[in-house]
């Protein structure tokens, strides 16, 4: 597994240095110093070579992609995304359901932790938030509250520009990996 995410930080990594640096921070929000990127990543700057193997992978994908378009605040849920029918069931299960099952008796406690993150409410569902683990990526999480009839239910949406910064398999481990920050974040 591990050579798998190395072969994709090489090639990311080739693809990266063959173009030019100042498009790169003004198209993706990152900045370089000392002929090093940083990525603001919820929030925080991240070197992009501090990351583990996961993140690193996430970063080059978002640095060297050929998104070009700010959000739009049009939101497209997953299976919407070119390619997502492959990975819908693994998303559901990694990022909706802990999503649901932490705040799915507390909506409210979802906003705070989106908010301690550095989100901003958004109006749906019970409690809703959008947060932007990368500068022009935002993700919205949004929960349903359960009572005696119905069982708490919730969605992660994506902006309509999310297609172009990141492939499929990328943005359900984005949601994933922002499904558990909002968690930790209000724990």
């Amino acid at each position: 597994m591990q050579r798998g995410y190395q072969a994709a930080i090489d090639l990311a990594g080739r693809v990266l240095s063959a173009r030019d640096p100042g498009e790169i921070c003004a198209r993706t929000g990152a900045v370089q110093k000392g002929g090093e990127y940083f990525v603001p990543w919820f929030g925080e700057d991240r070197a992009v070579l501090s990351g583990n193997p996961i993140e690193q992978v996430l970063w080059l994908h978002y640095l060297t992609s050929e998104g070009t378009h700010p959000p739009t605040g049009r939101l497209i849920a997953y299976r919407e995304v070119p390619g997502a029918g492959f990975y819908a069931v693994k998303f559901e299960a990694r990022a909706v359901k802990p999503l649901v099952k932490h705040f799915g008796l507390k909506p409210e406690d979802l906003c705070k932790a989106g908010m301690a993150l550095g989100g901003r409410p958004y109006p749906a569902g019970d409690g809703a938030v959008t947060i932007r683990p990368l500068p022009r990526l935002p993700v919205t999480y949004i929960v349903w509250k359960g009572d005696d009839e119905l069982d708490a239910a919730g969605s992660i949406l994506f902006d309509e520009t999310a297609i172009g910064w990141l492939p499929a398999e990328d943005l359900a481990v984005l949601a994933c990996l922002g499904t558990y920050r909002l968690i930790r974040a209000y724990e």
